[in-house]
């Protein structure tokens, strides 16, 4: 082959390889260190993790036209646990590394039963030291049917709880609820009910 030739033949070699490029991944792995199940999508995908779980998926970058070319991404990861407060975060996945990103506990909660025969209309916490109530912790319109249940994510801290039922001036506050990040409590709350519930005493 001529000189010539062999310079085309090459031309042509890198002419092809800058039009095709070369495909660019990332790992991006998602580790659910939270203490209650995460729920949620990455990169567009529906997870679900218990606690302890990983999920792991390969982010498709883009493609390296010769040698410049993008060489990671933002990829949307977006969701909550009972534990974990609902969340949407921009991680970046680089090409040809691994990712790891960590779902921690920055909540605790109260699993909240009704069984008194009347329905809640709201709850409303206070910290322990002030004497100002927050506001309505439950939706517009949302009530608590005699039986149901809801979980309300909290601060770590401690707290006053205000239930209102049956008519405005129906109140009942459960005081000095010790919450930590990553606890839920459970509270069959009646009229009257004290926190932590008496213990039976033992035989």
């Amino acid at each position: 082959m001529t000189r010539f030739g062999i310079r085309a033949l090459i031309a042509l070699t890198l002419l092809v390889a800058a039009l095709s490029g070369c495909s660019q991944e990332g790992t991006l792995v998602i580790v659910n260190d939270a203490a209650t199940e995460f729920t949620g999508t990455v990169d567009g995908t529906q997870v679900t993790l218990d606690p302890g779980a990983r999920y792991e998926t390969s982010v498709y970058i883009g493609k390296s036209l010769a040698i410049v070319g993008p060489d990671k991404i933002n990829v949307i990861v977006s969701g909550s646990a009972t534990t974990k407060r609902a969340f949407t975060e921009e991680i970046d996945v680089t090409s040809d590394e691994t990712t790891t990103y960590v779902i921690q506990d920055d909540a605790g909660a109260i699993l909240f039963t009704n069984l008194h025969i009347k329905a809640v209309n709201e709850i409303k916490i206070s910290e322990c030291d002030s004497l100002k109530w927050g506001p309505n912790l439950l939706a517009p319109k949302q009530t608590i049917s005699p039986g149901a249940a809801v979980t309300l994510q909290l601060d770590g801290d401690c707290w006053d709880i205000q239930i209102n039922y049956d008519r405005a001036d129906s109140l009942d506050v459960v005081e000095s609820v010790q919450i930590d990040v990553g606890q839920i409590i459970e509270m069959d709350w009646t009229p009257g009910y004290t926190y932590p519930p008496p213990v039976p005493p033992t035989r």
